[in-house]
């Protein structure tokens, strides 16, 4: 039956049925592996902050999680902020551009479950696990510049949606 279905995919694709060469099998092994398991790209999404966008929450949705631990990234335990606990996908969730230096902003991460976060930017890294609750944040006074943000499940390999959110005082 399996032979018959890929008989008739092979049809599909060069138009007749010959099957005997072993060029064509690899061909077809080829083709269905590009079918079956496309490869994406998952590209941060960028936010842009300047002093008048603070008025209100800015909040930016995503995936946590991912099979990298925070350690293999920042190569140490702590930082000033907590730890560096949890996993994440190699490349972050969010983009943050910040035009200004600010004397206050605040990253929360809103989830159902234990999640984490990792901030790269121009002064290096901060982490924090839990602050208060099952859900991390970052806060104090922030440089100008681009930041790299994670946000990561605790355990490995699992996932679950977030809100990121963004806030002055």
């Amino acid at each position: 039956m399996l032979q018959t279905a890929i008989k008739s995919l092979y049809r599909q694709i060069f138009g007749y049925s010959y099957f005997g060469k072993p060029s064509q099998w690899l061909i077809l092994v080829l083709l269905l592996s590009f079918k079956s398991s496309p490869v994406v790209a998952e590209t941060p999404l960028k936010i842009v902050v300047n002093h008048h966008d603070l008025a209100r929450i800015i909040t930016a949705g995503g995936t946590s999680g991912g099979d990298t631990s925070v350690r293999e990234i920042t190569r140490i335990k702590n930082t000033a902020t907590g730890h560096c606990n949890g996993y994440v996908r190699p490349q972050p969730n969010h983009l943050l551009e910040l035009g200004s230096s600010f004397d206050f902003l605040r990253l929360q991460v809103e989830s159902s479950t234990d999640t984490t976060i990792l901030v790269r930017g121009p002064g290096g890294f901060w982490c924090n696990d839990d602050a208060g609750t099952a859900n991390p944040l970052i806060e104090g006074q922030w440089q100008s510049g681009i930041y790299q943000i994670w946000v990561g499940s605790y355990q490995a390999e699992t996932s679950n949606d977030y809100q990121l959110k963004i806030m002055g005082r």
